[in-house]
């Protein structure tokens, strides 16, 4: 499933709110990635593109972050 342009407009004002809240738009990458995961259900590529052209990324950068932190949660 990918993300919607529907679903890319709702979503562009609470990223960048975000965004916003953060020194760095890097910073607030797991809490964009938490909104996505929200709307869909689970972080699709599209997803990932979406945090990255909101942050300012690649998304292999935000694959990367993705990939710790699944990792990190599982082995603290």
């Amino acid at each position: 499933m990918a993300l919607s342009d529907e679903a890319r407009a709702r979503l562009a004002p609470q990223a960048a709110e975000i965004i916003g809240r953060y020194p760095k738009p890097r910073s607030a990458l797991l809490p964009l990635l938490h909104l996505v995961q929200s709307e869909e259900g689970y972080v699709s590529e599209a997803g990932i593109q979406f945090c990255a052209d909101a942050v300012g990324i690649t998304p292999a950068q935000v694959t990367g972050v993705v990939t710790f932190y699944t990792q990190y949660k599982q082995h603290p």
